[in-house]
Order: C-alpha cells, then structure tokens, then sequence
C-alpha cells in the first residue's frame, strides 16, 4: 500500500517508487556495475537488472565502457537527471502527506523497527 502510495505520486515522472532509490545511487556514482550497484542497493542482480535495463529504454540511464574495459560503468543521461528531479520532488511531496497522517516521529518510529527486521533478516541470510 505504502509503494502504490508513492507511485501514484509519482506516476508523471516516469519513475516508480522502486526505481527513484536506483536512480539517485546511480546519480550519486554507485553505479560502477549492476553488482555494485546490487550491493549498494541491497538488491537481488536479476531484479535490478531489468530495472536498469527499463530505465535505459527510457533514456534515463546508459552504460558506457569503463577504465577497465571488462566493466560497463552506469551514468544518467540529461533526460535522467531531469527525471530524477521530478521524481524525487513527487516523492517529497508524497513523503509530507504520509507524514500529516500520523503522529509526530510515528513514520521514524516505523521505519527504524523495518531496519531492525532487515538487519535480523540480513545477519540470518549467507554472505554474498
């Protein structure tokens, strides 16, 4: 529900909740590779992939050859800088009308038990 809320928001943008996190840490030189940007991400390869791959369909997102020839080096394009500055101003926005719902720090309070049960999911799951 939380994500449909968000992509709602930002449905004009051409970019949906899952894909805006992919984005910025591309945006921010995370995207060195899919597996780096995979570890960063915390994101399964597979996955990330194919969201890469749509967001390159786009013109958001291209790879283009690295020092080291054997990587493909991620980089936004002018089309995905501007799409990530709609996007993240929607998210803003959507952000700041999920938080006048509820009670001061309640959506701090949530999210940090989330990252508790990440972190006990993550320490369960084998080292990548």
């Amino acid at each position: 529900m939380v994500t449909r809320h968000y992509d709602r928001a930002l449905r004009r943008t051409g970019v949906t909740a899952t894909q805006l996190p992919i984005l910025a840490a591309i945006r921010i030189g995370a995207g060195g590779s899919i597996a780096e940007l995979a570890h960063t991400l915390e994101l399964e390869r597979s996955g990330l992939s194919r969201d890469v791959s749509l967001l390159s369909r786009k013109g958001f997102v291209r790879s283009r050859t690295a020092r080291d020839k054997r990587v493909q080096q991620l980089e936004l394009t002018a089309k995905g800088h501007h799409a990530l500055t709609r996007a993240y101003r929607a998210w803003e926005g959507a952000h700041a009308a999920l938080q006048s719902r509820l009670e001061p720090n309640e959506l701090e309070m949530h999210l940090e038990q989330l990252r508790r049960v990440a972190r006990a999911v993550k320490s369960l799951s084998p080292a990548r």
